[in-house]
């Protein structure tokens, strides 16, 4: 359904969004909407990037290298996989906030799944699982078959006579301005002005008022738009056909300086990385890897997008992306955002349970809800009686009534700490655009060959990932399609310890 279109049978839900159009140079200048709206483009930020890359596959979207670790994934034979259903776990990852998205009016990931857990016959057991029907429960042995669907309990609010669903931004007569880069704003003629002058709207442009409605197929368009150029607005309301796709970011590193090599040898989490070099072409060609590095690359597809930009400190370079975030980080809880609880599954949105792995450099928490049976098969979220972590839990009768998730990582169901996605040993080779497959000698020589590089013209030099170059890689992922070399290749000779970006 394009914007303005009527509304199908199959997708009723539709808001309705107030649009100004600058027709003199063919773009929006801002859309006005209130919270529904903006608990949409919020909800971005608590999308996996797996997630992000699934919904966008049918349109054939490459972004930068990091559509090539999901092409790697998938491609991948189980037979490098700690269990099967490692696979589906960065493929179809699920989201931390998926109980609260389902409340969305326009909801852009609809997985089946979202919102339930899967329990045994035996009501007894308080196992659950979170990735299939055919999983058999590590403690009474029936198979996970039974559908458990997730709730909990929250007062609504009302608004004019009418129940208003609040999601992560206050329901109430509050206005919102979106500019077509994602800035989002309360509305007021402080910030008009202000963005008028910025984009230097006069008296001579021809300005039009538009109003369009978005369903779910241009909350889609939003996604993709948003994360491929820095006029998502513009492209979904006046259906524009230009050069979107290569409007992207360049990858650049920051200030330079020395790593300390005992700081380095201290941390258990860095990881050493080969790169095979062309001397003559003075180019990364490839590299060699094992299971650790690859865990780390392929967990970028858990990490909700809020996460990344978090991490890379709100310069992930998906400009609109990037805008999101600061949105949401303006504005308070005490006028426009529901809680600090929600602020915080937008500002530092947590994995699904199991997600992540203790050895992992760049830390990303897993959010652990306390479930328990509410008598009709239904899972009740328990909220926090006190203040301080993991305090709801009023004595040892309550907490035997709680749940427990099983990890899919595991063979038994129950977690071994560090542990990660993959089975080793293995060595895989990574390339420039972080397409990885098992390392094969047959393979590297076909490589070569197609590189038109000669055996003789190669050599190794070993690196060490530690933390600020794997957030380089996670950020040139996410742009680029010369990642190694971005990363590794910008300084001559390399050194033994590569220098800190």
């Amino acid at each position: 359904m394009s914007a303005g279109s009527h509304q199908s049978d199959e997708d009723p839900k539709v808001i309705k969004l107030k649009v100004m159009i600058d027709k003199t140079r063919n773009r929006v200048i801002f859309a006005e909407s209130d919270h529904e709206f903006i608990d949409t483009l919020f909800s971005f930020l608590t999308l996996p990037l797996g997630t992000v890359l699934r919904l966008l596959e049918k349109d054939m979207v490459q972004l930068g290298s990091i559509s090539r670790v999901y092409a790697s994934v998938y491609s991948l034979e189980p037979r490098f996989l700690r269990t099967s259903y490692c696979k589906s776990m960065l493929i179809m990852p699920r989201n931390a906030s998926e109980v609260q998205c389902e409340k969305l009016k326009l909801n852009v990931d609809r997985s089946e799944i979202a919102g339930k857990l899967f329990g045994c016959s035996n009501f007894q057991c308080k196992y659950i699982s979170s990735i299939s029907q055919n999983t058999r429960c590590c403690n009474c042995g029936d198979l996970m078959q039974f559908q458990r669907r997730i709730y909990e309990k929250e007062e609504k609010r009302s608004c004019g006579g009418e129940s208003v669903v609040e999601v992560f931004v206050k329901s109430g007569a509050a206005s919102f301005i979106i500019t077509d880069d994602f800035q989002v704003m309360p509305a007021s003629t402080a910030s008009l002005t202000a963005l008028f002058g910025k984009l230097g709207v006069g008296d001579k442009n021809e300005i039009e008022a538009k109003t369009v409605e978005v369903g779910t197929k241009e909350v889609l368009q939003l996604l993709k738009f948003s994360l491929l150029s820095k006029t998502p607005l513009t492209y979904m309301v006046l259906n524009s056909q230009g050069n979107w796709v290569k409007d992207t970011s360049r990858f650049e590193e920051n200030q330079t300086a020395k790593l300390d090599k005992k700081a380095i040898s201290q941390n258990s989490n860095s990881m050493s990385l080969k790169l095979i070099v062309s001397k003559s072409k003075k180019k990364v060609l490839y590299a060699e890897a094992g299971v650790k590095l690859v865990d780390f690359l392929f967990s970028f597809l858990a990490f909700p997008l809020g996460a990344v930009v978090k991490h890379l400190g709100g310069n992930s370079r998906l400009v609109c992306i990037d805008n999101l975030y600061k949105g949401a980080a303006d504005l308070s809880s005490e006028n426009y955002i529901k809680s600090e609880e929600c602020k915080n599954m937008l500002l530092s949105p947590k994995l699904f349970p199991h997600s992540g792995f203790d050895s992992h450099i760049l830390q990303v928490g897993e959010h652990y809800p306390k479930y328990r049976y509410d008598g009709f098969g239904s899972l009740e979220i328990v909220r926090s009686t006190n203040k301080s972590e993991g305090s709801s839990i009023e004595n040892e009768e309550e907490a035997r009534d709680l749940a427990i998730i099983l990890d899919p990582k595991s063979p038994t169901g129950k977690t071994i700490k560090g542990e990660g996605y993959l089975k080793g040993p293995a060595t895989f080779m990574i390339l420039d655009n972080l397409l990885v497959t098992p390392f094969s000698p047959t393979s590297i020589i076909t490589q070569l060959n197609q590189m038109k590089v000669s055996t003789s013209d190669v050599e190794e030099r070993t690196v060490i990932v530690g933390k600020d170059e794997a957030l380089n890689l996670l950020k040139a992922s996410l742009i680029s399609k010369t990642v190694l070399n971005d990363v590794f290749n910008r300084r001559e000779p390399y050194p033994e310890v590569m220098l800190k970006v």
